[in-house]
């Protein structure tokens, strides 16, 4: 079957392979080091469903995942975990072009999104005071977006870092990166979202990775994952010059 995919994407002069894996696991390392704009992923795998690895590897806006059955009765929770579509094995050259089809749209919306979230946090001017609610020793504490200087995932939970102490939030990574993203907050792992204002300076590191020193004396590190959406803020001049070769339009 990844033979059959493999030889329909090589017909389109536009995509190109990064790699194949055998198992969920094995998937979701090569996400990570390969960093692709699309991955199709079978439903069943030899260690895990296809919906654990879509759920894994979907931390940012990429990539996006194609699912792959020989049954239908997974449809609906295929769309319901974000699947930009589901293909009923065998897959034939006509429902592959419209799969790749859907794809390219949901790219094109995505990064049109991106776009304006990216404006608005460069654009000046004053904005309404914004506020999540921390716990710390039983007691809850409305605290002001922009006093915050970044947010780490915890669990089930987020941890809201505001200085030197901690607040413990019921909310997730997930949630708060849309929510605030319009507030100066940045995705920049798939664990922590970053308060730019909080930032004292940024260095490159290596492997397209930045280290953040924050005013408070914290420094924080990137993912590769998250780079383009970095570069979209912070425009360093190894912006063109990728290491590694993604599935592309």
């Amino acid at each position: 079957m990844r033979a059959e995919l493999t030889d329909l994407c090589r017909r389109v002069k536009d995509l190109q392979v990064l790699g194949e894996a055998e198992s969920g696991r094995a998937a979701i390392d090569a996400a990570e080091s390969l960093e692709p704009d699309l991955m199709l992923i079978d439903v069943a795998l030899p260690d895990m469903s296809g919906f654990d690895v879509l759920r894994a590897t979907r931390a940012g806006v990429r990539p996006l995942g194609i699912m792959t059955s020989n049954q239908s009765e997974h449809a609906v929770r295929a769309f319901v975990e974000g699947a930009v579509d589901y293909i009923i094995k065998p897959v034939c050259a006509e429902r592959f072009s419209d799969a790749i089809g859907r794809a390219r749209k949901r790219h094109a919306l995505e990064d049109a999104a991106q776009s304006r979230r990216t404006e608005q946090l460069l654009q000046p001017g004053p904005r309404p005071p914004r506020f999540l609610v921390g716990e710390r020793h039983r007691r809850l504490y409305p605290l002001a977006v922009d006093t915050i200087d970044y947010i780490e995932a915890d669990g089930n939970y987020v941890t809201l870092r505001v200085g030197e102490t901690e607040y413990i939030s019921r909310d997730s990574i997930k949630r708060l990166s849309n929510e605030l993203g319009d507030c100066g907050f940045l995705r920049i792992d798939r664990s922590i979202l970053l308060n730019v204002r909080a930032v004292h300076y940024a260095e490159p590191v290596g492997h397209g990775t930045l280290a953040f020193t924050l005013c408070s004396g914290v420094c924080l590190h990137s993912s590769k994952t998250f780079r383009e959406e970095i570069l979209r803020v912070l425009p360093w001049r190894w912006r063109h010059a990728r290491g590694s070769a993604n599935m592309r339009e």
